[in-house]
């Protein structure tokens, strides 16, 4: 799966570059939990596999944010994402833009 960060702070901290981040750079284990979970996001190679990972309760938003999905990080925190499909002559291949690192009832 191919992974495309729509903003610049979800790249770099799944680099591990949190000096200028100060909320994620005090807090470690959520840096962690972020990259544990991307990487879990990239070995996939079907949409349809999110649901088998029950760990990350993948699921498809409603409401203002319809259209986009997430996968939790932790009780606290998720990754909302698009999914988009590009197709090309041999492979069809499914890309996840991060959208947002967010609390999530806030």
């Amino acid at each position: 799966m191919e992974i495309k960060f729509q903003k610049t702070y979800l790249e770099d901290i799944y680099q591990g570059n949190t000096n200028s981040y100060k909320e994620y750079k005090s807090n470690k284990q959520l840096v962690s939990q972020y990259v544990k979970t991307i990487n879990k996001l990239k070995v996939i190679t079907q949409i349809e596999q999110l649901y088998q990972i029950k760990s990350i309760r993948y699921e498809k938003l409603t409401g203002n944010l319809k259209g986009l999905s997430s996968v939790a990080v932790n009780m606290q925190y998720r990754i909302i994402f698009k999914e988009v499909a590009s197709t090309s002559n041999e492979l069809i291949i499914d890309i996840l833009e991060i959208e947002e690192l967010s609390k999530h009832y806030e």
